[in-house]
Order: structure tokens, then C-alpha cells, then sequence
């Protein structure tokens, strides 16, 4: 079976237009040629993935389609489209990829193998939730799993509930989780499969602490980190601290939440894990500040905010610098805490939503306020003002006359 699988980012990429030439089963030694053909085209294909060289194999997996299709062989003709799926899937089209995924399902359902029209559909779920199409996801899995129920391999199953549980709960449906994941790990069990069943009460400590009930979560997941731990899985390992500190900090056990953070942040740093970090730092920041360890609060704020810069991402980047300048007020540095809303607004003014850009402004003018700064403050309002005019958005324009009324 080819289960290729990633989510690699991809700018674009040519699609190859292969003619498809009907090669009758009587036809002798041309259909000799063009199974030699299709069979030379899925070896240098897989040779290509297995080398990740995916943009060399895409047009080899094509031509193998062409060939199989010219022959009339729906198995290997939905090989193909599945493996031109999948690289382009790791080419991150993803839309392009459940295109070639769906003709995959519709060859499969043809030659009624169930297993691998499941797995088409576990495929097409799969994507559409790395997309956020939430309830496009949950239609693929639920459309796969009866027939990955008949298949003899068990292991998409397991996967395709994981996912829906994983699905259900995004669109806020716990109810429709438990059953799910239940069966979900007596398969991972019946598979022998340490690194599933840790997937799956993972999963089960991340539905209880949405159901608020952290004690339950804290149990779910100290043995989905012990499984992970077991298997010298770092990455997943550190995930299960960080939640961890989530469970025990809703259940008031500050001291041993800020300890589990503290690992998961020195887990992260040499993964090289930034958005990771950033979120660990801010947690941290959170309980110190909570703790009126103003100093503390501001230095993991700091880390937070390089963390950041470093994974690149402008909307996590705007968000740790105002936790920062927030826990900058707090010990009344009010020009540190302009200085860190200016720089805010630099990062989102390029590109941020026009009344995310006013919000934003507002803030950073009563704390030029509060900073004696008022020259700085009129011009923050101008600004806001201006583009709530320019939006002609009522509601922002009565958010900054408000503002005004505030910073006199």
C-alpha cells in the first residue's frame, strides 16, 4: 500500500498533460510496451518519493496513471492517483492532492476494494482538517469509516477515529468524541502500537480539560507522556508537560504547573520549536504575573516574544508583545510598555485586519497616556480614527470617540 504522508508548504507547481491512449487487451506487444512502460514509470516514481524528491516524482506517478488507464487497470491506475495525491500533498497542494484522492476513491469503488477507498477518504479528511474545512473533514472520515471497518489492516481505522474525535471536538461536539477514542485505542492495543495509543490518550487528556475537568486530563495524559517518554519521542513528549501545566494550573497546583512549563520550554528550545516556546513562555509569564512577580512575568514575556520572531509569525508575534506590554503596566513601566505597543503596531499595521489595526491603536494610545506622552497618544487616535473612517465602520468610529474621552 502507498501511504505517503506530510503537510509540507508548496508555492506551485506545472501538472503534466499526458495523452491516454486505450490499449485493447488484444493488442499484443503494444500493451507488452505500455505495461513495461507503467511499471518502469512506478519504479523511478517511488524511487523519487522515497528520496523526497516530490516535484521529479509527480509527473513520473502521471505518466504511470496514463499508462494504467490505457490499460484498463483500475488497481494500479488508483495507486497512481493516489501517490500523485500524496505528492502533491507534500508539495502543500492540498486542494490539487483530494482531487486526485477523490478520482482514487471513485477507481477503488469501482473494483470494490473497500480498504483503500477508506483510506482515499481517511486521505481527503486528513487534508481538509490541516485546511480548517472542519466539517469537510468530519464528512470524509465518517464517509471512510465503514469502509476501513472491512478492511483487513486495522491501523486507518485507528487513525480515521483519532481524527474525528480530534475533528468533533474543534466543532464542539465532546459527546460525539468518547466513542471514537475508546475503540480507537483497543485498536492501537490490538495493534501493539505504542506510538497510536499515545496518540489516542493524548486526544482523551485534550477532550477532558475542554470538558473542564482537569484531574481526569491530568491522568489521560501523564500516560500518553509516559508512552511517548518510553519511546524516546521528544517533541511529543515535551507537548504532554505543556499540557500538563494547563491541567494542574486549573487545578490551583501553581507550583508543580509552573515546573511541568519550565521542562516543556527546555524540551522545546533545542527542537528548534519557536511557536512551541513562544506559547510556554507566555503560560509562564502568566503565572508570574499572577504570583505579582512583575519582573519574572516580564523577562519570559521577553522570551515569548523572540520566540516569535524567530517561528516568523506576525499574528503570534503581535500577541506576545502585547502580553508583554501588559506586564509592563502592571509594574508601572508605562514607557516600556509604549515602547513594546509601538513595535506592536509596526508588525501589524502592513497587514493586520482594519479593526484589529484600531483596536490596537486605541490601546497603545491610553498607554501613551498613562506614559505622559500625549502628543503620541492624539496621534494613535488620528490614526484609528482614520481608518475606522475609511472602513466607514460605526461601531470602530464609536470605539475611538470613546478613547478620546478616556485620554483628555
Amino acid at each position: 500500500m502507498k501511504t505517503h504522508q506530510s503537510f509540507a508548504l508548496w508555492t506551485g507547481l506545472w501538472l503534466a498533460i499526458l495523452p491516454v491512449v486505450a490499449v485493447g487487451s488484444g493488442d499484443g506487444p503494444d500493451r507488452e510496451r505500455v505495461e513495461a512502460e507503467a511499471r518502469s514509470q512506478a519504479a523511478e516514481a517511488d524511487a523519487r518519493f522515497k528520496a523526497s524528491d516530490f516535484a521529479a516524482a509527480l509527473p513520473l506517478y502521471q505518466a504511470e496513471r496514463a499508462s494504467r488507464a490505457a490499460l484498463g487497470d483500475l488497481r494500479y491506475e488508483a495507486y497512481a492517483a493516489r501517490a500523485i495525491g500524496c505528492c502533491l500533498e507534500q508539495l502543500g497542494d492540498l486542494e490539487a492532492a483530494i482531487t486526485s484522492w477523490k478520482a482514487a476513491a471513485a477507481l477503488d469503488s469501482k473494483r470494490e476494494d473497500r480498504g483503500f477507498e477508506g483510506y482515499d477518504w481517511f486521505l481527503i479528511g486528513k487534508a481538509e482538517l490541516h485546511r480548517d474545512h472542519i466539517e469537510e473533514a468530519v464528512n470524509a472520515l465518517e464517509r471512510g469509516l465503514p469502509l476501513l471497518g472491512k478492511a483487513v489492516d486495522r491501523d486507518h481505522e485507528c487513525d480515521t477515529r483519532l481524527l474525528l474525535a480530534l475533528a468533533r471536538r474543534t466543532q464542539g461536539e465532546p459527546a460525539q468524541c468518547e466513542r471514537h477514542l475508546e475503540r480507537a485505542v483497543a485498536l492501537a492495543r490490538e495493534l501493539k502500537d505504542g506510538k497510536r495509543e499515545a496518540d489516542v490518550l493524548a486526544e482523551f487528556g485534550r477532550l477532558e480539560l475542554a470538558l473542564d475537568r482537569a484531574e481526569v486530563a491530568a491522568e489521560w495524559l501523564s500516560d500518553a507522556r509516559a508512552l511517548y517518554d518510553a519511546l524516546t519521542l521528544k517533541a511529543e513528549t515535551a507537548a504532554m508537560d505543556r499540557l500538563l501545566a494547563d491541567a494542574l494550573l486549573d487545578l490551583d497546583h501553581l507550583d508543580a504547573a509552573q515546573a511541568f512549563a519550565e521542562r516543556a520550554a527546555r524540551a522545546f528550545e533545542p527542537l528548534e520549536d519557536f511557536a512551541s516556546m513562544a506559547d510556554t513562555y507566555q503560560f509562564l509569564a502568566a503565572i508570574r504575573a499572577g504570583a505579582d512577580d512583575f519582573p519574572q512575568a516580564i523577562t519570559w514575556a521577553e522570551r515569548a516574544v523572540s520566540a516569535a520572531r524567530a517561528d516568523n509569525d506576525p499574528e503570534l508575534e503581535t500577541d506576545a508583545l502585547v502580553s508583554l506590554a501588559h506586564y509592563q503596566s502592571l509594574a508601572n513601566d508605562w514607557n516600556a510598555a509604549a515602547a513594546t505597543l509601538d513595535d506592536a503596531l509596526r508588525v501589524v499595521l502592513p497587514q493586520g485586519a482594519p479593526a484589529e489595526q484600531v483596536r490596537l491603536q486605541i490601546l497603545a494610545a491610553e498607554v501613551a497616556h498613562k506614559a505622559k506622552k500625549q502628543a503620541e497618544a492624539t496621534s494613535h487616535l488620528q490614526q484609528a480614527e482614520a481608518i475606522a473612517h475609511r472602513e466607514a465602520n460605526e461601531a470602530l468610529l464609536r470605539m475611538v470617540a470613546e478613547a478620546k474621552r478616556r485620554t483628555r
